[in-house]
């Protein structure tokens, strides 16, 4: 059985996921949004997304943060995060726009990196590529060009990896879904996760959001 998310669901429950797994919530942004980029072209970004953040929870998510001033760039974790990253790639674009290529070390699920690369796309009105051994994604504002087999694509640590500018060109996949199918199973993963991040209700606002006048009586 599986569940169908709309992009903006899946977004959503993945950026609580995020938050439950320790993101600040500006990181807990850029996680809704990379899953939601990826389950635009029926990628599985949610899937993978939820795999990296229950692999952070209760771990010191600083412990993954790049240190970009070396090549390639490096975590004091040993393992550079791909949400932590991919904003710090994002932000150092312009760069890259003029041909200056970013080298990374050790990452978690590089497939997470093509989303803000998507993004700078977007931007600057290019076409930027991620590429590891065995896999290459051009992306685009507009679309995203695979090559490589599944394997590659979904591995959980890669080395190695390279992301610049690329000529521009007409992109093989464009994003044409509104909504996305996951697993049941997984959905309950994610569901459970996202729950953490409610305000458990008190004695004081369940009286406050009951019908009447609660304890109070003002007549």
């Amino acid at each position: 059985m599986s569940y169908r998310l709309t992009l903006a669901e899946a977004e959503a429950y993945l950026r609580k996921v995020a938050r439950a797994s320790g993101l600040d919530w500006g990181l807990a942004e850029e996680a809704g949004k990379t899953a939601r980029w990826l389950a635009a072209f029926n990628l599985p970004g949610p899937e993978i997304m939820l795999q990296h953040l229950e692999g952070l929870k209760d771990k010191d998510y600083k412990s993954f943060v790049p240190d970009c001033n070396f090549t390639p760039w490096q975590a004091a974790g040993g393992l550079l995060c791909p949400i932590i990253t991919g904003a710090a790639i994002a932000d150092r674009s312009a760069s890259m726009a003029v041909r200056q290529p970013t080298k990374l070390g050790l990452c978690a699920y590089p497939l997470l990196l093509a989303a803000p690369l998507g993004q700078a796309a977007r931007h600057h009105e290019s076409a930027f590529i991620v590429c590891w051994d065995g896999a290459r994604i051009d992306c685009f504002g507009d679309g995203i060009s695979i090559e490589g087999e599944r394997d590659a694509l979904l591995l959980a640590e890669v080395g190695g990896i390279c992301c610049c500018r690329e000529e521009k060109m007409e992109p093989q996949q464009l994003a044409a879904t509104g909504a996305y199918e996951i697993d049941e199973a997984v959905f309950k993963r994610i569901d459970a996760l996202a729950f953490q991040t409610y305000v458990a209700a008190t004695e004081e606002s369940r009286a406050g959001a009951g019908a009447g006048a609660g304890l109070t009586d003002n007549d």
